[in-house]
């Protein structure tokens, strides 16, 4: 009973620190890609044949479809209905670890990896943001549940039913973020190398698996292969960041995750005791850290390695983890439960000292001085939004590459800024701009010339690069920007906005011809 107190108190924990995420996080500007390739979808557009995205299709269908329910409140239903999903993904996750674990230590197992992970401030803050984050971690969790639940069930129609299911769903993830694809051959040899044990599972996963694949990939892939793999792999060819880069990744995600990297460095004395026999349940959690070691890696490797990528896969580790650690932990009664206060007690303790919490209000330091924010950043998105959505008529197009700015609005933007910065292609030919529904230089121009947008909006980040490199360009931003503010004349100039909180410059269109309204 004490561990289930503990566990509602963790889940108290975790919705005070979503709810804080969702009203006081700072901006992302992915939040407003993500959400407007959502609302695409909904209107009936998809990715690769119809806009460029970045990312595997999974998440534009699935917000996409549900749409109804989070749309109508911009980036804060976006952002309500990401923590639901990012909760989910620790539920599971903490469901999963308690399956691997005597019943004397279910709760205990699964506290902690609840704790490590929704009760985690940075976590919690990229499981509320709408990436691909929380959705992933929803599919791999669920699908390593069922894998899990299978093995227990050994034989069977049943059994067999979810260990197809585990393997569809693993492909639900890759279809979510391709680079959790790397999940799917590691699990599949796992399983084939442990047949005397589990028989044919790997073959049940991998049929899962394929059907997966071929659900979620087939429909974009047919007739849209080119446009889709430029979409997703133009990451290839973006400036490496180098041993440097890495190591930073690495450090940060420690540090970020120091409460988890404590408790596995916990487990491994005891592991280290107890070489006479395996625990039950740690062939599953041996599993779980194979599964997830190449994901980590082809992160960590990435041209410009973001700790915030290995999001995806942390409740698996941590379920991972903390079956690991109940496995060899001889701890039971009071004693346990002193353990799993002092456990949440730290998990709260860590929130405290976490640069997100700085983030929910803090500019900048100036010298000295602590530049603290007037209003929340989404709370500035959603007033600028109301103001630009009475400016531009409805069915008209807003020019701007902060996309979240037209998600906030309710309003669309022209062909080819779905993506904002990443849609910008400058040395791209004008066939294959068009092949791939991105601008070039000559096509950004053209159509700054010819538009009949009412508003235009330019944060600090609008036409500053060129992708795939991304590197800084003020010539060519310089350029652009004087052809806008040809057409166009500057009524107004936000502060602090947004992702970085750079300016944001309101333009309305002037003069006679093809920029009146």
């Amino acid at each position: 009973m004490a561990a289930r107190r503990l566990f509602a108190a963790a889940l108290l924990l975790s919705l005070a620190l979503a709810s804080a995420n969702i009203l006081l996080g700072p901006l992302n500007l992915d939040e407003g890609w993500y959400l407007y390739a959502a609302k695409s979808v909904s209107s009936g557009a998809l990715p690769y044949r119809d806009f460029f995205f970045t990312q595997a299709p999974a998440m534009p269908l699935v917000y996409g479809s549900l749409a109804w329910l989070w749309g109508g409140a911009g980036v804060l239903g976006g952002r309500i209905l990401t923590a639901l999903l990012g909760l989910a993904a620790a539920l599971l996750a903490a469901l999963l670890a308690a399956t691997a674990v005597e019943s004397d230590r279910k709760w205990a197992a699964a506290l902690t990896t609840f704790a490590l992970t929704a009760c985690n401030v940075w976590h919690s803050y990229f499981t509320v943001i709408p990436k691909t984050y929380s959705l992933a971690a929803l599919f791999t969790a669920a699908a390593f549940l069922a894998l899990a639940t299978g093995g227990r069930l050994r034989k069977g129609p049943a059994a067999q039913l979810l260990l197809v299911l585990g393997g569809f769903l693993l492909a639900l993830a890759a279809g979510t973020r391709l680079s959790l694809g790397a999940m799917l051959p590691v699990t599949g040899l796992f399983l084939l190398a442990c047949h005397r044990a589990r028989g044919p599972a790997w073959l049940f996963f991998g049929i899962g698996g394929a059907a997966g694949l071929c659900a979620v990939f087939l429909p974009f892939v047919a007739g849209n292969f080119e446009a889709f793999a430029f979409a997703n792999f133009f990451h290839g060819g973006r400036a490496s960041g180098g041993i440097a880069m890495m190591a930073g990744s690495l450090s940060r995600l420690c540090r970020n995750y120091m409460p988890l990297v404590l408790v596995a460095l916990a487990t491994l004395p005891m592991a280290a005791s107890r070489r006479d026999r395996a625990p039950s349940g740690t062939s599953e959690s041996l599993l779980w850290l194979v599964a997830t070691a190449p994901v980590f890696a082809v992160h960590l490797l990435s041209p410009f390695p973001y700790d915030d990528y290995q999001v995806p896969v942390m409740p698996i580790a941590a379920a991972a983890v903390s079956a690991l650690f109940w496995q060899r932990c001889d701890i039971g009664g009071r004693a346990q439960t002193h353990l799993l206060s002092c456990l949440l007690v730290g998990a709260l303790l860590f929130a405290f000292t976490s640069t997100v919490n700085e983030s929910w209000l803090v500019l900048r330091k100036d010298r000295f001085w602590i530049e603290t924010k007037q209003k929340p950043d989404l709370a500035l998105l959603r007033e600028t939004g109301r103001k630009i959505a009475a400016l531009v008529p409805p069915g008209t197009e807003l020019l701007t590459q902060d996309t979240y700015l037209a998600v906030e609005a309710g309003r669309k933007v022209p062909r080819g800024f779905e993506m904002g910065p990443f849609g910008y292609f400058a040395a791209l030919s004008d066939a294959e701009a068009a092949k791939f529904h991105v601008l070039n230089r000559r096509l950004l121009l053209d159509y700054l010339a010819k538009t009949d947008a009412p508003v235009a909006a330019a944060s600090g980040y609008a036409f500053a690069m060129s992708a795939p490199e991304l590197r800084k360009d003020d010539a060519g931003r310089a350029e652009i920007l004087s052809e806008l503010e040809r057409r166009f004349s500057k009524t107004e100039s936000i502060p602090d906005f947004g992702q970085e909180h750079t300016v944001l410059d309101i333009f309305a269109a002037k003069g006679e011809g093809p920029g009146t309204r």
